[in-house]
Order: structure tokens, then C-alpha cells, then sequence
């Protein structure tokens, strides 16, 4: 057979049709724009203006992708360690957008686990991580889906989750404060406690 030709389903009919893709999309750019101008921010005015409503529709739009795509999958690993090990995946950064205001908290998240037979690569955790993040919610949130997306897709022992942010919105208006939001999420079994995982959110 032609690789170009499709195989048919074993009753003889043409496969399903495939899904059709979605349509691009198209942000209403022009009413960014009448909305800055209603602020001031008027291309007319000041010409370092003139692209913001294209770039800030631009950056909205990547940083939200996660509204208007499936929810991210971790690939499992077969594990081929020992009961009772710990896999910890450190120190690397996430961006969200913050639900109320749509600005950026900048977070360092650490992850724990303990595998009973599956595990997950250590690039394909941080992508998780940080498709996560592309939907706008609360650090408190984001925290919970990500200690909850590893229990699910890899059944580990136990998950320890924890993030340590800077949020940008606190300090722009507010309390104008410079302090941190430490989160953490657990799941199933405890796990142990060992000086290399000292995090933020730890009593040791």
C-alpha cells in the first residue's frame, strides 16, 4: 500500500474524518487599543506607544494559551530504582499571570516524589510545570494542579510540592511589599526529609 494512502476500518469504510483544526485566533487588538487611548497610552501622543496594543495583545495571548488548549500530559518513564527512593527536581522558574490584575508573579518551584514504578523526564516536568502556568490562577492553585498532575499521571508514593513568589502585583499597588508567597501541596506518604531538599517551605 502507498504510504499517502489511508488505511480503512476493518468493516471496509473510509476512516473518520480528522477533527478539524481550530480556527486561529484573533484577538480583538483594536479594542486594546481604544481602551489604552481611554488611559492615555496613545500612539498619537507619543510614538513609543504605537505597537504596545499589538504587543501586550501578543504577550496576553502567550501567557493564556493554556485557556484555549487540552490541559498538558506528563509521559511516564518506567522506573528502575528501589521502593523508597526519592526523585527531586529543584530551583527552576515558572511565570503565571496573576487572575485579578493579569501581571506576572515570577515563582521558583521545587518538586518531590517518590516513584513506585513510573517516573517523569526532568525537561518533560519543567514543560509541565510550565504549561500549568499558562492559565492565569493563584499560586496557591497552580500549586495544587501541579502536586495533583504528577499523583495522577506517574502514582507515585508521595508528592511534595512547593513554590516561592514574587508577585508583581503585590508590589505595583497595594501593600507595595516586597515579601514572598510560599505555597506547597502534598500527596499520598510522607517522605523523607534530607538536608539536600531543604526548600522554602520546610520545618527541618
Amino acid at each position: 500500500m502507498s504510504p499517502n494512502r489511508k488505511k480503512t476500518r476493518g468493516n471496509g469504510h473510509a476512516p473518520d474524518p480528522e477533527p478539524a483544526a481550530a480556527p486561529p485566533l484573533k484577538p480583538d487588538v483594536v479594542a486594546l487599543e481604544r481602551f489604552l487611548k481611554s488611559i492615555g497610552v496613545d500612539g498619537d501622543r507619543d510614538a513609543e506607544y504605537s505597537v504596545t496594543a499589538a504587543l501586550l495583545s501578543e504577550l496576553l495571548v502567550e501567557r493564556t494559551s493554556g485557556l484555549r488548549s487540552e490541559p498538558p500530559m506528563l509521559r511516564p518513564l518506567a522506573f528502575e530504582g528501589k521502593p523508597g527512593q526519592v526523585v527531586s527536581l529543584e530551583g527552576f522558574t515558572v511565570y503565571g499571570l496573576c487572575p485579578h490584575h493579569l501581571v506576572a508573579y515570577i515563582a521558583e518551584v521545587g518538586v518531590r516524589y517518590a516513584p513506585r514504578e513510573q517516573v517523569a523526564g526532568a525537561g518533560a516536568l519543567v514543560r509541565y510545570v510550565r504549561d500549568l502556568a499558562r492559565v492565569p490562577r493563584l499560586q496557591e492553585a497552580l500549586t495544587q494542579a501541579i502536586a495533583d498532575g504528577i499523583h495522577d499521571f506517574l502514582d507515585p508514593a508521595g508528592v511534595q510540592v512547593w513554590m516561592r513568589g514574587r508577585h508583581l502585583c503585590m508590589e505595583l499597588r497595594g501593600a507595595g511589599s516586597h515579601a514572598r508567597l510560599v505555597t506547597e501541596a502534598r500527596r499520598g506518604e510522607p517522605l523523607p526529609v534530607v538536608a539536600a531538599a531543604a526548600h522554602p517551605g520546610s520545618t527541618s
